[in-house]
């Protein structure tokens, strides 16, 4: 009566071999943040070019 049951297939875990970055979650580490400082720096640039005085 010590049966396990194995995991579910759609669990929500990834096996990811051991030493094996995701890097995914890398890439959105590191995008998401550059994305909005580029973004943010973008718009100063044209509000200080084409804005009104």
């Amino acid at each position: 009566m010590t049966e396990t049951q194995p995991a579910a297939p759609m669990s929500g875990t990834t096996e990811v071999p051991r030493g094996r970055t995701r890097w995914g979650t890398v890439a959105a580490i590191l995008g998401v943040p550059s994305l909005a400082v580029t973004g943010f720096l973008t718009l100063m640039a044209l509000w200080v070019l084409f804005g009104e005085a």
